[in-house]
Parts: structure tokens; sequence; C-alpha cells
């Protein structure tokens, strides 16, 4: 068959014309043909982990390749790696924890923690709880706020109130996956109890389970220890190295690393395995109860039918049996866990790329489960699966470079004629503060030429035309306009840059909001 017709037929949902089947293998033997099937993707890099547990031990630690091709470092079972919203798994357990210890309540209200917060209309602060945010069901939308944790830096937690006020609209009702609960949540609990989420990840999960190869602050680790992330730029120029997430955008709904090793041990305690400290088995319980339902005709990263959500988990079905699952996906990394409390097994899956690997993670799951229930089609999915794999990374490397090339070529851009002397662009460097945001944006030139730096998030400007340039992170990613704005007299008094716009500083007014 034709790669390209394999691709097709990779659309379709892996559980698909399934047969009910007489037996099923043992997850030793699940493990082994899973190896098999992973080393026969021989361009799979530059590394790439899988942890297979039961609720008593580890059945397969596999890694391969770097965890930076910079400096050559082999990635192994005690890496720690970016994972991304797999995060708000490990938050919804503590919630749990909190609330049955009578720390944080889920069934408190936002109306009772912030009196003062004023929503949008229609949206009751009074009904939505703490276990709603958790589990995606307050109806909010807050795009920026949701950029600002994750690219930018995360704002103090007392500024949330002014800030949802500011930025929040209201959505349609119901399940809507997004990370603002989350960031609500963290917001709320260190205004409760004066101690930040990733203080409270420590000592209630990762000290008590031994997760010593796991943390939320990446300065907890030795640098030249963690995997860094990559892009594929093609055959001539290589990987791109994307540096690990700075600790100011490592957030509540996506902000912590672990080790192959340690999501192992996260898994079994999934699974009901014995833990060295402390009884988690009634916050478990309650973490792993739905509390959303979703359309399990919606399409979604596992290809799966999913039914619900619970507290950091999809709740999914896998050939009659019950499959809780959840990814992670940055800028050079894809990830994905998940376990079956009716097959009693676990799986964790780490690319340190973004190079077609998030779907290769998820279908890696997909063919474990596969193999575990003897699936009559496992063997010659785990063939397509091999064979397609290197044509989905040339595809979606031509695929951004097209996108890219269309918007290079956009109108808007005239061009790109406009080549301003070094005074011109003198008179655009500077210091800027966001008008809604709580942030400064830094306007500056160097030895590589224009740069752009808002708290963590960094671009380099290409001009375009008088006041407009372009702006552009790596070399495959897209070209977001920044447009400089003048007043009635034809001074530059600030610009305009994703949907935000911050106004010229320079001197004694220039203050940070946070």
């Amino acid at each position: 068959m034709h790669l390209r017709a394999l691709l097709s037929l990779l659309l379709l949902p892996a559980w698909l014309g399934s047969a009910l089947v007489a037996a099923a293998a043992t997850p030793e033997q699940a493990a082994r043909k899973l190896v098999s099937f992973l080393d026969g993707i021989p361009a799979l890099g530059p590394g790439y982990a899988v942890v297979v547990v039961d609720r008593d031990r580890q059945l397969l630690g596999y890694a391969r390749g770097t965890r930076n091709v910079a400096s050559g470092a082999p990635l192994t079972m005690h890496t720690p790696m970016y994972i991304a919203s797999q995060t708000k798994s490990y938050m919804g357990l503590l919630a749990q924890r909190l609330d049955q210890r009578g720390v944080l309540r889920l069934d408190s209200t936002l109306a009772e923690h912030w009196p003062q917060l004023q929503l949008p209309d229609g949206v009751d602060q009074a009904a939505g709880t703490l276990a709603d945010l958790l589990n995606h069901r307050v109806p909010l939308s807050a795009d920026a706020i949701t950029t600002l944790e994750a690219y930018i830096g995360s704002p103090e937690p007392a500024l949330y109130p002014s800030l949802l006020s500011t930025l929040s609209s209201k959505r349609a009702e119901g399940f809507d996956y997004d990370n603002l609960g989350y960031n609500i949540y963290a917001a709320i609990l260190y205004q409760h109890t004066g101690k930040r989420w990733q203080d409270w990840l420590q000592e209630e999960l990762f000290t008590p389970l031994r997760l010593r190869e796991t943390g939320a602050r990446t300065r907890a680790f030795d640098a030249t220890q963690l995997a860094f992330n990559h892009q594929w730029l093609g055959q001539e120029q290589g990987w791109r190295v994307v540096v690990p997430k700075p600790d100011a955008i490592m957030h509540s709904a996506g902000g912590m690393m672990t080790s192959p090793r340690d999501m192992g041990r996260w898994l079994r305690l999934q699974l009901g395995g014995a833990v060295p400290a402390g009884d988690y088995a009634d916050a478990l319980a309650a973490a792993h109860r739905m509390g959303a339902q979703v359309d399990t005709n919606a399409r979604n990263a596992y290809e799966l039918p999913c039914r619900g959500y619970a507290f950091g988990w999809n709740v999914c079905d896998f050939e009659g049996r019950t499959l809780y699952i959840h990814g992670g996906s940055y800028t050079g990394a894809r990830s994905m866990m998940a376990f079956s409390p009716d097959l009693g097994v676990g799986i964790g899956v780490f690319s340190n790329s973004d190079n077609a690997t998030g779907w290769l993670t998820s279908r890696t799951v997909v063919q474990f489960f596969q193999y575990l229930v003897d699936h009559p089609d496992a063997t010659s999915w785990a063939n397509t699966r091999q064979q397609v794999y290197p044509q989905r990374v040339a595809d979606q490397l031509a695929g951004m470079r097209a996108r890219q090339a269309t918007e290079h070529a956009d109108p808007r851009w005239q061009g790109w004629q406009w080549q301003p002397t070094v005074m011109d662009r003198a008179a655009y460097s500077g210091r800027f503060q966001g008008e809604r945001l709580p942030v400064e944006a830094v306007v500056r030139e160097d030895s590589t030429g224009m740069q752009l730096q808002i708290g963590a998030l960094a671009r380099t400007l290409q001009p375009a035309v008088v006041d407009l340039f372009g702006a552009q992170d790596g070399p495959l990613d897209a070209v977001e306009p920044l447009q400089f704005l003048r007043d009635a007299q034809g001074q530059l008094m600030g610009f305009e840059f994703d949907g935000e716009r911050y106004r010229r500083c320079d001197g004694q007014d220039c203050q940070r909001k946070n």
C-alpha cells in the first residue's frame, strides 16, 4: 500500500472494526512487542522513552537517543522531561487531598474566595466551584491570561480578580478544555494558604511518593541532566535546540518535569500500588470520579471515544475497558500517559521533540493496549504506523514551510521592502508597559537585529513597512505582526502585539503592575 494511502487510513480511530478477543497477552508479552514496534522506527529522535507498569512493579523501561543534541548526552529513565498539561493530573490529586483534609474545599465558590470579583454578564461566580474549575466547567474564557501564564510570566495571585474582571469573557456552558481553571485554582490556593502550588505539590506528593526526579521548578534540577526540547528543521539544518522553560512560565496547568522512572511510580499509584508514606486511596478515588461529561463523538488527540473528564484525566474507552489518559505538548516536546484500572497496567511515553510525535506518542499508547488485549489488527497496525511515521515527519515539515511561505507573502507586509536606517530603528527601541497586562516589554537592537522581550517571551523583529514589523520565534514559526502606534503629533506612543497594547514608558513612569 502506498504511504499516503496508509496515512489516510490512520486518520480512522484505532478502535474501529475491532472484534471481541478470546484471550489477552500478559503485560510482559505486550511490553516486549512494544519494544519491537519502537525499534522498527529508526528515524525516531532525538530521544524517546516509554515506561510500562502494573500496580506492583515496572514492566518496561525503554529509553533511546539523546536528551540534548548539542551535548550528545544520553536520554535515560532518570532524565527529567517537561510534561506540560499532564501537570493537571497531579494538581487534581493534590486538590482532592487538600479538600479531604479541610485545607481548601472543592465545593467552595469563586464568590466565597473573591467577593469583589466582577465577571462578565451571565457568569455566576456564586455557582462555579473549585471542582468545576478543575473539570473545565466554569464558563469563562481568558486567552490573554493563559498566554501570560504559559509564555510571558505568571502574574501574582493577588492580581487574578482584577485580571479576570478585565480580560475574561463568557463562553458556552459545559465542558471546554482550557488552562484557565487550574491557574485560577492555584491563585486561590495561594491566597487561602500563603503557600504556592509548587510547594504544596512537593510536600503532598513529590516527597512522600519519593518522586525524586520530579519537580515544578526548572531551577530545582541540574540543567545538564535535563532533557532539552527540539524542533526538526530538515536535513540541512538538523535539530533546533529549545532550552527548558524558565520558572516564570512553569504554571499550574502545565509546569512540571518528571523522569520516565518517576512517571512509572505515579502510574503505579493510580493503579492502587503501595506507596511509601500516607494514605492516598480516598483522594485517588475522588480524583478518578468524572466531574464533567463530554461528547463521545468529539474528535480528540487519542482517537478514542472519551466520555468524561476527571481532575486531570480524560476518561475514555478502549475495547470496552476504561482508560484514563492525558497528553502534554509544548514547543519541541510531546508526552502522554494512560492507565486502565480494568487491565491493571499503565504506560507513559515521552518525546523531546515535536517532530510528528504528538501523533506517535498517542499511537504508542494505543499500540501497547492493542498488544495487551490481543487485538486482531495489532500487528498490521504496528507495521502501518512504522511505515508512515517518516512520511508524517516529512509532511509536517513541508506543511510548516508552506504555511510560513503563505504568511510571508501576505499583502500586509508589502513585500518586506522597507529597509530602516540605524537612526530609524533606534526610534523604536525602548521600554513599554502593557495597558491591560501587568508586564513590561523591551524593544532593543543587538548584533542579530531588532528584538522584542516580554517577560520570558522573546521574538526577533523583521522590518516590513514603516511602523510594522514581523515578530518570529523559531525559523519555522509563524510571523506575527507587531504594529507601532503614533499619536496625533506623529510621535511613537507604543505598539500592538498579539491583541494587546503596550505604551511607551521610558523614564520614571515605567512601573510594573505586578
